[in-house]
């Protein structure tokens, strides 16, 4: 009988402490400078975007920084009121091999970041070879390239692709970034590569954007791609800061990239 009395007394106690109303009071932390930097072979395509970090439950866009003084290795970068971002002069374009160094002064605080701009290793050709359907993949055109690299291991590229929307004539891109290096691909020597999961009918065209990547930007886009995993619910990785190449206490990063683009009509 004691037994029946205490298990009821249990139960009533685990059902009230179910109902009690915890509230957690989650302070705002002060504002850090963001810095979206990208300086590139593409002419007039360099710029950085400033802003400040807010709440990570705040529906607002982050506040934009218009103030800062901006320069990438002594040659200014002005802000841009149409754009929101800070440019070079009009027909700048980085160059390969060469280092770049960010200063940015702010709230008289100073920030910087270094990063190389890594030669690209050389796209030849692409071409199409058919295939049966296979998996989840339909029967169609698969995609490859000709390419040689010439660079010294170990070498970083960023690509993405897609194909070209022939409802809307827009160029559409895989949401996933792919990164790998030269370790993982024959070096002074031609090869052929065929591109994953590309299935193609005669007149699309498909899309290639190659980048060349330091080692801190390849960290910083696989570390992004993992918070971004598509998966919903419970699978996903808990947001975190990402790992960052500026100094001075700022989040964000500062990328140089030698680009090569490609499209291919599938005949």
């Amino acid at each position: 009988m004691k037994n029946k009395f205490l298990n009821i007394f249990f139960i009533i106690l685990a059902f009230s402490a179910c109902k009690e109303k915890v509230t957690i009071e989650m302070q705002d932390a002060n504002p850090i400078l963001v810095v979206e930097g990208e300086l590139t072979t593409e002419t007039d395509s360099s710029f950085v975007r400033l802003s400040l970090s807010s709440n990570y439950y705040a529906a607002e866009q982050p506040t934009l920084v218009t103030s800062a003084q901006v320069s990438v290795n002594g040659i200014p970068f002005n802000y841009d009121p149409t754009k929101n971002l800070y440019k070079p002069q009009l027909g700048f374009v980085g160059k390969a091999d060469t280092t770049y160094n960010l200063l940015i002064n702010y709230e008289s605080k100073i920030y910087t970041s270094t990063a190389k701009l890594e030669r690209m290793f050389r796209v030849d050709s692409f071409f199409q070879t058919w295939k049966e359907a296979e998996g989840f993949l339909p029967s169609g055109y698969s995609v490859s390239y000709a390419g040689y690299d010439d660079r010294p291991q170990t070498k970083y590229t960023y690509f993405v692709n897609g194909k070209v929307d022939s409802a809307t004539q827009q160029d559409s891109f895989a949401r996933q970034k792919v990164l790998w290096d030269n370790t993982q691909t024959p070096v002074n020597k031609p090869y052929v590569f065929e591109v994953p999961f590309t299935r193609f009918k005669s007149g699309e065209t498909y899309l290639a954007i190659f980048r060349s990547v330091d080692k801190n930007m390849y960290d910083f886009i696989r570390e992004l791609n993992s918070q971004n995993p598509n998966i919903p619910g419970p699978f996903q990785t808990p947001p975190t800061n990402l790992p960052t190449n500026i100094s001075g206490g700022a989040l964000g990063y500062f990328a140089t990239y030698d680009v090569k683009r490609w499209r291919y009509k599938v005949k």
